[in-house]
């Protein structure tokens, strides 16, 4: 009977062999044990080492790569050897893969379900399409389908028809055409470019309302000499305030005549608001002697005493022309140090006030 032995010959190609398992994966992945056993599920019975003949022999590694795993299978069985190399971004996902690909080498009838070999990579990079996130029955089979034919090509586009030369509508519609095309049009002029700002000098004279440096309201002259562009100035300058009288009891005549000459270094930012009118914020130090001179004691003399102090305040300036501008500004005034002017025989007669204020209006040149 030629039945019986076909199907003998195919018991014995079915016939579960043996299985000699190696298996090495970093740190992480599932353990050897772990395959085997999932292998051993699998068959459906434990594992058997089988003869020599019929021994399935599984070699597998698997390497850590910047965007997952790959597992690389070599496999020497009864049927011949076969290597195999599988990636996914879970080290799990290539066990199980593993697990399965090695059960159907050791019992060939559960061929189905297992994914198919992919080319290994030489450089070991990953392929540009992004990895899929599992293995299973659907991509497996979606990947050995066949390709759809390719859709056919559009047709080609119907040319316009021809305008006629004697067409009415033909000539308008042309010269329409070309003006609309912004290829055809004029080229717009470049951006103008930003007018230049060279380093100016500067020649500032004015005169100056003070409250609260002396005994009592007061006035005075400046003169400054600075350097200035579009937008900041540097400015150092030098003041004097006409003196003041003071007497610590008005019906008595001891007292003293105060005056002040100070030296003053200040910068400034400049704030153009219109084209005429200009905000300036300045900031700076002052430094120089607070003069008194005795009155109504025999034996007076003058003295003087340091002064220092901080100045900061707005400013205006309105350019008239190019070279001439008006300015007018208001600073405060911080002394650092307070004079303090003593009488023999009469006491204390004055002492700085913490804070003063000016009011300053000049005529600035400006070179060139």
């Amino acid at each position: 009977m030629p039945a019986l032995p076909l199907a003998l010959a195919l018991v014995a190609a079915f016939a579960p062999a043996g299985l000699d398992l190696e298996w090495q994966a970093p740190e992480g992945c599932p353990p050897a044990a772990e395959v085997a056993a999932a292998t051993s599920k699998l068959l459906g019975r434990p594992l058997d080492p089988g003869g020599p003949a019929e021994r399935v022999r599984a070699r597998a590694r698997v390497v850590r790569e910047p965007r997952g795993f790959r597992l690389d299978l070599e496999l020497q069985s009864p049927a011949g050897s076969e290597r195999r190399s599988l990636r996914d971004r879970r080290c799990q996902v290539l066990a199980d893969a593993a697990a399965e690909i090695v059960a159907t080498a050791v019992d060939p009838s559960l061929a189905a379900g297992v994914p198919p070999a992919l080319p290994p990579e030489s450089d070991g990079t990953w392929p540009e399409e992004p990895a899929p996130s599992d293995i299973n029955q659907s991509t497996l089979q979606s990947a050995s389908a066949p390709a759809p034919p390719p859709a056919p090509a559009p047709a080609p586009a119907a040319a316009p028809a021809p305008v006629a030369a004697d067409d009415p509508l033909a000539a308008p519609l042309a010269a329409h055409a070309r003006a609309d095309d912004p290829l055809d049009g004029p080229t717009p002029p470049p951006a103008p470019a930003p007018p230049p700002d060279p380093w100016r000098a500067s020649l500032r004279l004015a005169s100056v309302f003070d409250q609260g440096s002396l005994s009592g309201p007061t006035g005075g002259f400046a003169v400054a000499l600075g350097v200035m562009r579009r937008r900041f100035r540097v400015e150092l300058g030098a003041a004097g305030l006409a003196p003041r009288e003071t007497r610590p009891d008005p019906t008595l005549a001891a007292g003293a005549r105060l005056s002040l000459w100070t030296a003053t270094l200040r910068a400034c930012g400049v704030a153009g608001i219109r084209p005429r009118l200009e905000l300036v914020g300045c900031g700076g130090l002052e430094a120089g002697a607070l003069l008194g001179a005795g009155l109504g004691v025999e034996g007076a003399r003058t003295r003087a005493q340091p002064w220092f102090a901080v100045v900061v305040g707005p400013e205006l300036a309105v350019p008239l022309t190019r070279g001439v501008a008006v300015t007018l500004g208001a600073d405060a005034v911080v002394p650092v140090v307070r004079p303090l002017f003593v009488l023999d025989g009469v006491g204390p007669v004055f002492r700085a006030n913490p804070a003063a204020f000016r009011a300053v209006l000049g005529v600035q040149l400006r070179i060139p």
